[in-house]
């Protein structure tokens, strides 16, 4: 009996140590210009702002809300992306030195785009740069995000 209780808990040994070893499978490979998941990248007034993973991302239907850095320097942008993709608003808080926005129809510009899972926003919005607050500018942008 007790040779018989030894072998059954060094065989569950085994099988729980193999389990815990397995690892999982490797994600597939990304197309051309698309990013890993839950990353973004940012560029604004041919300044790169890097890559971060402090990335948030909601989805209501057709349309996507990407959170992007924090409210002191990041950006929020609205997508949809039924029949068309289509950017509806850009909001960029502090990158480079810039404050600005795009809405849709009123002011500034913006095309999205979607490669895989990674969605291309770019364009021009219209703010303020942090030395000169009370000029108006204009400032082109680039922003990628994979959820």
């Amino acid at each position: 009996m007790k040779n018989r209780f030894a072998a059954v808990a060094a065989g569950s040994l085994v099988v729980i140590g193999l389990a815990g070893c397995s690892s999982r499978p490797p994600l597939p490979p990304q197309p051309p210009g698309a990013l890993p998941p839950l990353t973004a990248h940012v560029t604004v007034a041919g300044q790169d702002a890097g890559t971060t993973h402090d990335v948030w991302c909601t989805q209501v239907g057709w349309s996507h809300t990407f959170d992007i850095g924090d409210k002191a320097s990041g950006t929020t942008m609205v997508v949809d992306a039924g029949n068309q993709v289509t950017a509806r608003s850009v909001e960029i808080r502090n990158i480079a030195g810039f404050t600005g926005s795009v809405s849709a129809g009123t002011f500034g510009n913006a095309q999205a785009t979607i490669t895989g899972h990674t969605f291309t926003v770019t364009g021009t919005a219209l703010g303020y740069m942090a030395d000169q607050p009370r000029n108006r500018v204009p400032q082109q942008f680039t922003i990628k995000v994979n959820c």
